[in-house]
């Protein structure tokens, strides 16, 4: 059965951003690294929502990419594993931009994961939510 409209339970320490701006043409970091607790059996997930409308441009791009890690300072991209790759796109407020089960097959002492968010273009006056869930 599908269903119209998702509701997300969300936990306050499981937020990676709230109305986070994007980057001007470049790359920037979640505000805020999550410890999910390891490995979830993939029964959590990564969801970015548009606060406020979010245009990427035609030849321009958004690429969101998760860091996982056993420190607070995540580096493991999973061989560069894209979340969401969008060009030429329109997301309207409210819109979901992305999500990804986090997998479960990462070392047991994984713990802690972060978003990075790259643009080509200026998309700084354009903002995003971002956090863990239950699948």
């Amino acid at each position: 059965m599908a269903y119209k409209n998702k509701a997300y339970i969300q936990d306050a320490n499981m937020i990676f951003s709230t109305a986070q701006a994007l980057p001007s043409s470049t790359s920037v970091d979640s505000t805020n690294v999550l410890d999910y607790g390891g490995n979830s059996c993939g029964r959590q997930k990564i969801v970015v929502k548009a606060v406020t409308a979010v245009t990427v441009g035609s030849g321009q791009y958004l690429t969101v990419v998760a860091s996982y890690g056993a420190t607070t300072s995540p580096t493991d991209t999973l061989d560069s594993k894209r979340i969401v790759y969008a060009s030429n796109k329109t997301f309207a407020i409210g819109d979901i931009i992305c999500t990804e089960i986090i997998p479960d097959d990462l070392p047991d002492t994984y713990r802690y994961v972060k978003l990075t968010y790259t643009t080509t273009e200026n998309l700084s006056a354009m903002t995003v939510d971002a956090w863990i869930t239950a699948t």
